[in-house]
């Protein structure tokens, strides 16, 4: 029987945090967008540059974000800091971006690719809509057992994620003649030229690393959150740099960026080159496996971003019921009914695009609130400290401001659909901060 007398736990290592990082990273991005990013940028070199690029604003982003997950180490990631650093209708609008947009449209595209690569599976049988509302209700059972069980889950999915995504790399170089390094002619002309091609190919790279920051929301269940924390985030998204870029070198060593282009599945073309047509179906199923490991983090980190707004009265109070399992059981009803109505669009590139958009100008105003608490708050305790400060946060904020202009100037359209979003949200938490004050 549910209660709102139980509490978090602090169960979570270093080890199960960075798996929860790589586990929700390493996903639909790592395995859709290679073919669409071939595609835009059509150089293997300006390939290589873009995931490096990705990674390491990533990497800066997590060095600003470990500051102040570990100050303040409490259940609900980016929301706590916004709420903190700039009030509760900013923090408002952090929680329900996510809630919303960033996870629950994430969660519904990696849920319609499993119900995709199933049904590849059944040999063509099956509709993908049931297929990915069965796929979500499994993922909530498994998480009505309480976090031990999703955690003991992610560690498993986790490992053999990266032994998979290492042996398609491994096949790649080891059978390679490194043909997409070979002199050939430019694939990305006309209109996705120049600005618009980085900006659609970041976009997409941007949503291959995103879920780097995810470990935070589980701050109240991590162990010594001040140290482990800054090394959860930072180790996390380091790692995965590593496998992406050693991944897209194995894929270039493989095949040409034109055959690369608009491939739904490229680690399926590189093995299928290397052993054959026959070898598909390994890669699917491993495939499967990858974004089942990534679907597991939404459900255990968008339910605690819900328990973290309901406790500051800007969600409804059932979000903070936690069970004698210790899920937020509430939460978890909500999260698991928004993302089987987002898997009914059956909509994937359009939604990547458009969450991205959303939550690069989100995470913009986050980190600046880094500065905001340094100059509000210069007392709290911080166990973990920003290196290069003040230069180094306010380079990797210039560049996330950059990045949002360029997208918005190449994607009117995209950033008027975004503005209002954001806008809407605004207006709703600055209505739900009155009727709490």
């Amino acid at each position: 029987m549910s209660t709102g007398t139980h509490r978090l736990r602090r169960i979570l290592g270093i080890r199960e945090g960075m798996a929860v990082t790589v586990g929700i990273v390493i996903g639909a991005g790592i395995l859709r967008t290679p073919g669409d990013i071939a595609e835009q940028l059509g150089d293997p070199w300006l390939i290589l540059a873009a995931w490096f690029f990705g990674g390491v604003v990533v990497a800066l982003s997590t060095l600003v974000l470990g500051e102040m997950a570990a100050a303040l180490p409490k259940a609900g990631g980016k929301y706590v800091y916004a709420h903190h650093a700039w009030g509760p209708v900013m923090g408002f609008v952090a929680g329900w971006s996510e809630l919303l947009v960033t996870r629950g449209f994430s969660g519904a595209a990696k849920a319609i690719a499993i119900a995709e690569y199933i049904r590849i599976l059944a040999g063509g049988r099956g509709n993908i809509g049931i297929l990915a509302l069965a796929v979500i209700l499994g993922f909530f059972a498994l998480h009505t057992r309480g976090l031990k069980a999703g955690i003991v889950f992610q560690n498993g999915a986790t490992l053999l994620k990266i032994l998979i995504v290492l042996g398609i790399a491994a096949a790649g170089l080891w059978a390679g003649d490194l043909a997409g390094f070979k002199p050939q002619p430019t694939t990305a002309s006309g209109p996705t030229a120049g600005l618009l091609g980085f900006a659609i190919a970041y976009q997409l790279i941007s949503f291959a690393y995103y879920g780097w920051e995810d470990a935070a929301k589980l701050a109240e269940e991590v162990k010594n959150p001040g140290r482990a924390l800054p090394k959860i985030l930072v180790g996390g998204s380091l790692a995965v740099l590593v496998l992406y870029l050693l991944l897209n070198v194995a894929f270039l060593a493989t095949l040409t960026p034109a055959e690369m282009a608009g491939s739904e599945l490229v680690a399926a073309d590189v093995i299928a080159k290397v052993f054959g047509g026959a070898a598909g179906t390994v890669v699917v199923v491993a495939s499967l496996i990858i974004l089942i490991g990534s679907l597991n983090v939404n459900f255990l980190g968008l339910p605690r971003v819900a328990f973290g707004l309901a406790r500051d009265r800007l969600a409804p109070g059932a979000f903070k019921t936690v069970d004698e399992r210790g899920s937020p059981r509430k939460a978890l009803y909500f999260i698991t009914a928004w993302i089987a109505l987002l898997a009914l669009t059956g909509s994937f590139r359009l939604l990547v695009q458009f969450m991205m958009t959303v939550a690069i100008a989100v995470d913009s105003m986050v980190l600046l609130g880094y500065f905001k608490l340094r100059f509000s708050q210069p007392d709290l305790e911080r166990p973990f400290r920003m290196p290069g400060h003040p230069w180094l946060p306010a380079i990797t904020i210039a560049l996330y401001v950059a990045i949002l202009v360029i997208i918005v100037g190449t994607q009117p359209k995209m950033g008027l659909g975004a503005g209002l979003m954001l806008a809407a949200l605004t207006i709703a938490g600055w209505i739900t901060a009155r009727r709490s004050a």
